[in-house]
């Protein structure tokens, strides 16, 4: 039997043919990646993120009333006394102005009294005083007792300590004397978050070298405890030394940590209706010095107003840190866009300008600062009118009668120190006195759109008087500096 063998079957390549299915496969494979369409290209989400910033605290309003000198003459403290309880009751004297007394954020007045404790009650020369005088005032609505005036001494250490002692027992902050030399003689009082130093003095009638107020010595070492100056003209005017301590003191209140300054001066001549040289150099001094506000009395008389202004400089911004650099890294395009536009089938985008940054308003550098100055703020309530000042002074004897409660409103900012909206007004008092029931009552009258309808004034027929003293203060105020006001 023969062996079989089996033809092996040969199988050709076509290379050409492989080649060219290759060929036609790569060629789809590249229209695909040059020509299949694009995913769609989400967008960026864009968040408006604005920078967190400190909201600017808001400006604090403030609204200061100051009013002239309260005195208590015998007249006024026989008035007062209660024979049946034996006690003296001086509260009756504010009923009408406690309103606009009690609403103030900071109430002022120039207590011209001692208060001694001793019984022995005066009212001139020497004025020594029942406690219940402090009492009613603080009721009245005062915050703040300016106890720098030229009786400040009439009762001698004693009285000046006491009175200290009492007005600060009765709740008052006290300006113009203090009880130990380790007390700042100047003191501060915080109002609506805002600190307020308060700079109180009294004219000196300083003869011979000899020290003295109101004639009377001040005693050995008592320029420590009391502020007062000696003069260079118009009873108001200090000498260059004590210009410079009362400088020092306006100081010494900022940099104890005071926002604001008032001064205080007991000043200027008796009687008279127009403030003098002195005190006009004076208050511009103390202006210059860095006061904000300047109130004035003694001459018991109103007088005139002015209003200092002075270009103030905004606080240089701190500069804000310089933010860390950011390293970006440079965001690649997927191959196939690589590709394409390798080919010129997708173009560049040109990135958008950027635009063009708006130019910022131009900041204003600097406020204008306004002092505001009342030179005599009158008699606040006192026994001065036309039946006991007739003989004295006759053509100005109703003018003692008259009085004001000065009134300074603003808007105070604690960033910058900017005082704005400063209002600069006043209301005009007038003093009542009259028999009511067998017994003489004392009244402060305030010349308000109530005015024709006060029961004191219909019932002891002033009335006519009230409304003259009302136009005598219209007369004297400059309304483009100062206005009148009549209340609410």
């Amino acid at each position: 039997m023969g062996r079989h063998t089996r033809k092996k079957k040969r199988v050709k390549i076509h290379y050409g043919r492989l080649f060219l299915s290759c060929l036609v496969l790569f060629g789809i494979i590249f229209a695909g990646i040059l020509f299949w369409p694009l995913p769609a290209k989400a967008e960026p989400e864009i968040f408006d993120v604005d920078p967190i910033e400190e909201p600017a605290p808001e400006p604090v309003h403030l609204s200061i009333r100051a009013v002239g000198d309260v005195m208590c003459h015998p007249a006024q403290f026989q008035s007062a006394y209660n024979s049946s309880t034996g006690q003296y009751d001086f509260s009756g004297n504010y009923t009408y102005i406690k309103k606009y007394i009690q609403d103030a954020d900071l109430a002022l007045c120039n207590l011209e009294t001692t208060f001694k404790g001793d019984g022995n009650y005066v009212g001139y020369p020497i004025f020594n005083s029942p406690d219940s005088l402090a009492t009613a005032v603080r009721q009245a609505g005062f915050d703040v007792a300016w106890f720098a005036n030229n009786h400040m001494i009439d009762t001698g250490k004693t009285g000046v300590m006491r009175t200290v002692e009492l007005l600060r027992s009765e709740g008052m902050t006290v300006a113009g004397a203090r009880l130990t030399t380790d007390e700042p003689r100047s003191p501060i009082v915080e109002v609506n978050g805002v600190k307020i130093g308060i700079v109180a003095y009294t004219y000196e009638t300083t003869t011979t070298g000899k020290r003295l107020i109101n004639g009377n010595p001040i005693w050995d070492g008592g320029i420590d405890f009391i502020n007062s100056y000696r003069c260079e003209s118009g009873l108001a005017y200090a000498v260059e030394a004590d210009r410079i301590a009362i400088a020092n003191e306006i100081k010494g209140c900022r940099d104890r940590g005071a926002d604001l300054v008032i001064a205080y001066f007991h000043w200027g001549n008796e009687y008279q209706r127009e403030f003098n040289s002195g005190e006009h150099n004076m208050a511009k001094f103390a202006a210059d010095a860095g006061a904000d506000m300047i109130f004035a009395s003694h001459p018991h008389l109103l007088q005139g107003v002015e209003c200092f202004e002075y270009q103030i400089d905004y606080p240089e911004p701190e500069p804000e840190p310089e933010p860390e650099p950011v390293v970006e890294e440079e965001e690649k395009d997927p191959w196939i866009i690589r590709v394409r536009k390798h080919f010129g089938l997708i173009k560049e985008e040109e990135p958008e300008p950027e635009p063009e940054p708006k130019p910022e308003e131009p900041k204003p550098t600097y406020w204008i600062k306004k002092v505001p100055v009342f030179y005599s703020m009158g008699n606040l309530v006192s026994n001065q009118r036309v039946e006991t000042m007739s003989d004295y002074i006759p053509a100005k004897a109703r003018f003692t009668e008259q009085g004001m409660i000065a009134w300074v409103d603003f808007d105070y900012d604690t960033e910058t120190g900017e005082i704005a909206n400063l209002q600069m007004q006043c209301l005009p008092t007038w003093v009542e006195k009259y028999k009511k029931n067998g017994h003489v009552e004392y009244y402060i009258i305030p010349l308000d759109k109530d005015l024709a309808s006060n029961p004191e004034l219909a019932n002891s027929g002033h009335l006519s008087r009230a409304q003259q003293a009302l136009e005598d203060v219209k007369a004297l105020i400059d309304p483009a500096v100062c206005r009148v006001i009549d209340g609410y």
